[in-house]
């Protein structure tokens, strides 16, 4: 083990250094500057396999504290390349292989890696390491799958909100201004969950998954725990104010619907089960 202190740009380069197949990285937080020095450190790049999971939402986009450009550039640079993103990540992890990991306060930014008092933990425990990464790339399974077209869509809105806040932080009296603020955070919001419904997994598929994750992380949960759970992990897609409505007839939120559709569906493929009376249910894996 070994201590990362401040000044942490020299011992990060010399760590990225080491990549010979893989890296996988949680950040939430990336910056322009921030890949410069990720990219510049990392020799033979086209040999390298990279995990990035960061916190891509309309906030993190919109104060330019999660950058477009940034993502854009990883593609321009790599070519075997997955990139994820996750709501409420917090988690700042390097892993290079299977070798070395990083965990950190520093996010993959000019700040993180240059500027900011910032201190983390080098293990280089095989097996713990291991283990750190398949705990990272849980993560990433669970979240918005973000591609190079997606993500020169974005850029480009991205773009549009940083002229026009220029121009209104000079004439902060323009409501014209600040509405065309909102509407391109709007469209940023809109092109954000078209992509996670339609270029990604599917609603069953993406509630399926967390439901595997939350079972094997808790061991049992009911219904109404798992939906807590849910709708905190996914809350871009768990919308309290759309019920289900046949014939007119409300019949609750319809992301719950599509929960328990999920449910059935692993029970059906004998990937879970449940135990007790309906609607105190207790859901568990099946054992394998």
């Amino acid at each position: 083990m070994q201590l990362f202190k401040s000044p942490f740009e020299k011992d990060f380069r010399i760590l990225l250094g080491k990549t010979k197949r893989e890296l996988t990285i949680s950040s939430p937080y990336i910056n322009e500057n921030g890949i410069d020095v990720f990219s510049s450190s990392i020799n033979e790049k086209s040999k390298v396999r990279l995990n990035v999971l960061t916190n891509f939402s309309v906030r993190n986009i919109v104060d330019n504290v999660t950058q477009p450009s940034a993502l854009l550039k990883i593609y321009d640079d790599f070519k075997e390349i997955k990139i994820s993103s996750l709501a409420k990540l917090h988690a700042k992890v390097y892993v290079v292989d299977e070798t070395f990991a990083v965990i950190t306060s520093a996010n993959l930014t000019y700040g993180g890696i240059k500027s900011n008092f910032e201190y983390g933990v080098l293990i280089d425990d095989k097996k713990i390491v291991k283990s750190v990464k398949e705990d990272i790339l849980d993560y990433a399974n669970l979240g918005n799958s973000i591609g190079r077209i997606f993500l020169e869509k974005i850029n480009d809105e991205s773009k549009k909100i940083r002229k026009i806040k220029i121009v209104k932080e000079n004439n902060f009296k323009n409501s014209d201004l600040a509405k065309l603020l909102n509407q391109s955070e709007q469209k940023i919001n809109a092109e954000l969950l078209e992509n996670r419904v339609t270029k990604g997994k599917t609603i069953n598929e993406i509630f399926s998954d967390t439901i595997i994750y939350l079972l094997s992380k808790y061991g049992s949960l009911t219904t109404d725990e798992l939906n807590v759970h849910i709708q905190s992990i996914h809350s871009d897609i768990c919308d309290d104010t759309i019920d289900r409505v046949i014939n007119g007839q409300h019949f609750g939120k319809l992301w719950k619907h599509s929960v328990r559709n999920a449910q059935l569906s692993l029970k059906k493929k004998g990937e879970i089960n449940s135990e007790g009376k309906w609607g105190r249910q207790k859901w568990f894996l099946n054992s394998k």
